[in-house]
């Protein structure tokens, strides 16, 4: 049997016939319509569609090019039936006109499923909060960005995540001093003695966190670190709801070399902090060698991103979705910074100044 369904010029979603408005209804997008509107638009429809043969002067669609096609996808909300231009990397999303959330389970078909996802714990409320609590304590802030900023735009997103396992081995060795200063009635004295310090040991790295997405600030990602692995969970794809999903577009392999970059990095710092009680310490020889490579993991780590528009320029912030840890470039005031200068300056040139006047009057210079 053949049935009708009217729907929603606006959405395309399914109308229904509102018996106190005594009009049709689209639950998504709200809009009303009277069955004469409805007659009227499907006329208009109808002469469309016979005028669809005879194309506008001068009018030459321009194609797609072939690398925007590949980075490209359309997908159909379920819900309001909206057709959403999107990246192929997305994996989940919500619907900008009807807010209904959309999971996207083809993008993850033909790429490996997450093995972890670290949920989201810090909510939309409290990543405002976080913005705000970001202005204060900056001296160098004009206060007119912290009353007329305008929030832009806020994304909670899942951000694919590489996390690797590494064994390594370091060997280093540095110069290091101690110091010993005393006077007697004529002279006073400083006595600096030298040392050769050598480190050697083995660290083991597990879940080395290193973002696959092309599109994200690698910087940013890495100063809103530490995750708190405690809450790292196996992945469920119910988890995406309501949150847009990125999927990855870097393999592990090109990645080693920032794997390797922020290993590196660590060792030096750890087999440093070992060498304690002299005045100072200088690296003379390092050497770090990966004794094996290990598992690599897929996880999705939550990132709300947070856009600012003031004076035509926009400000990009991230916040750690689990530990609330929030990053992001702000303005400074030429103005503001120019008094912070004479404040600092101008009390240590006083007392410059008077030092010296004494010691000449003194005799000593």
């Amino acid at each position: 049997m053949d049935t009708l369904n009217y729907k929603c010029p606006n959405c395309s979603a399914g109308l229904t016939f509102d018996s106190k408005e005594q009009k049709m209804k689209c639950e998504f997008c709200g809009s009303t319509y009277s069955l004469e509107e409805l007659d009227k638009l499907a006329e208009q429809q109808d002469t469309v569609e016979e005028d669809k043969t005879e194309k506008w002067k001068g009018f030459e669609p321009e194609q797609w090019q072939s690398d925007e096609k590949s980075n490209m996808a359309v997908w159909n909300c379920p819900s309001c039936g909206a057709e959403i231009l999107d990246e192929k990397t997305t994996g989940s999303t919500v619907c900008p006109y009807c807010d209904n959330p959309m999971i996207m389970p083809e993008q993850f078909k033909d790429s490996y499923r997450p093995d972890y996802i670290i949920p989201f714990m810090k909510s939309k409320k409290e990543a405002k909060q976080a913005l705000k609590a970001h202005y204060e304590g900056k001296p160098l802030l004009p206060k007119v960005f912290k009353d007329e900023n305008h929030l832009e735009e806020i994304r909670a997103v899942y951000v694919p995540f590489w996390l690797f396992d590494l064994d390594t081995a370091g060997r280093f060795s540095y110069e290091a001093t101690k110091t010993r200063v005393w006077e007697d009635d004529d002279y006073n004295y400083t006595a600096t003695r030298f040392y050769h310090v050598a480190r050697a040991g083995k660290i083991n790295f597990r879940k080395i966190p290193v973002d696959g997405s092309k599109a994200i600030d690698d910087t940013m990602m890495e100063a809103i670190e530490p995750y708190e692995y405690q809450d790292l969970t196996e992945f469920n794809m119910s988890y995406l709801s309501g949150y847009m999903a990125d999927k990855y577009d870097q393999e592990p392999d090109e990645l080693t070399g920032r794997v390797y970059e922020r290993m590196e990095q660590s060792v030096k710092d750890c087999f440093e902090a070992s060498v304690k009680g002299y005045a100072t310490v200088t690296p003379k020889q390092e050497k770090v060698t990966v004794t094996n490579k290990g598992e690599v993991k897929y996880g999705l780590f939550p990132v709300w991103f947070l856009n600012t528009k003031w004076n035509g320029k926009t400000y990009s912030f991230a916040m750690n979705g689990q530990t609330g840890r929030l990053i992001g470039d702000l303005p400074v005031g030429k103005d503001l910074a120019v008094k912070y200068w004479f404040k600092c300056h101008i009390p240590l040139t006083i007392a410059m100044t008077a030092i010296v006047t004494a010691l000449r009057f003194m005799g000593v210079i």
